[in-house]
């Protein structure tokens, strides 16, 4: 069995691999079950005639591999059968375009001449994995969770860069020059890290603030009370559930009144200066 002469082109962004067996088209069955959304091959090709199947050594990156391919009965059978909304697109794309091409040229051809699919014409798979070598390393400094973006971005510039869909379609004179565009595009690791959020509060105009500060202050005032006339020593001896539940909420809000005249005492006396109140205050946290 020989290796047939393979004539990748792509549907959608897949590639579907086309061979030229005894001047007749057939297709590589696992290319055609992905594009029409198939499970797997075997799926589409169970319920097959057996002239409508059968293998093919297939030259690949990985070496020459022995392929189940379809003819183009196959190929309308495989379609009748899908019950995807991309059957008829596909189905009216390879009849209308694919097979005419390559019945008159023995290659596919785009409407706008760009794509040239004759093998050796393109970069094809293996320049396409060489390019892809060159982005990861260009990503691999940036994080973990953004170097897929990065990947996506670098990969959608050179396709715009040269005109193709797939960076398989890059024409083989121009390999170099995609490796020289890939190699020389700068990658900033700020572009990709996430934008700090905004910080999200309550403004608090003057008298709010002193507000604040008012209930802090008479709050510590009443604390100092307790403290200097041990009331938590008298309402507990009495055995007062009211005193018991007191000394709670006073313990309880004294940590937080603390805690705001530690963080802003500072503010709180920028406020009674611009208010002309109390000017200083006497009471200050030790």
């Amino acid at each position: 069995m020989q290796t047939a002469q393979v004539i990748p082109f792509q549907f959608d962004a897949r590639e579907v691999r086309t061979l030229l067996i005894d001047d007749q088209p057939w297709f590589v069955a696992a290319d055609v079950s992905c594009a029409l959304e198939y499970r797997i091959a075997g799926d589409m090709t169970r319920n097959l005639d057996d002239d409508e199947k059968g293998t093919q050594i297939v030259r690949t990156p990985g070496g020459d591999q022995e392929m189940l391919v379809i003819n183009e009965s196959g190929l309308y059978s495989a379609i009748l059968r899908s019950r995807k909304a991309e059957a008829k697109r596909f189905k009216k794309w390879v009849t209308a375009e694919v097979l005419p091409a390559i019945r008159k040229h023995g290659r596919y051809e785009d409407s706008s001449n760009k794509m040239a699919t004759l093998v050796g014409e393109t970069i094809g798979t293996d320049g396409f994995h060489m390019l892809g070598s060159l982005i990861r390393g260009k990503v691999a400094a940036l994080p973990v969770e953004v170097r897929r973006r990065a990947t996506a971005k670098i990969w959608s510039q050179t396709h715009a860069a040269f005109g193709v869909r797939s960076a398989t379609d890059i024409p083989a004179n121009q390999l170099d020059a995609a490796r020289n565009f890939v190699a020389a595009y700068s990658v900033h690791e700020g572009e990709w890290l996430p934008k700090p959020e905004k910080r999200c509060g309550t403004m608090l105009n003057d008298h709010q603030l002193y507000d604040v500060y008012f209930v802090c202050h008479h709050f510590q005032y009443l604390f100092e009370i307790f403290k200097r006339h041990s009331l938590y020593s008298f309402l507990g001896q009495h055995g007062s559930r009211a005193g018991v539940e007191m000394i709670d909420h006073f313990k309880d809000g004294y940590m937080g009144v603390w805690k705001l005249r530690k963080d802003f005492d500072d503010e709180f006396d920028a406020v009674q200066r611009r208010l002309g109140l109390n000017r200083y205050s006497e009471f200050r946290i030790r």
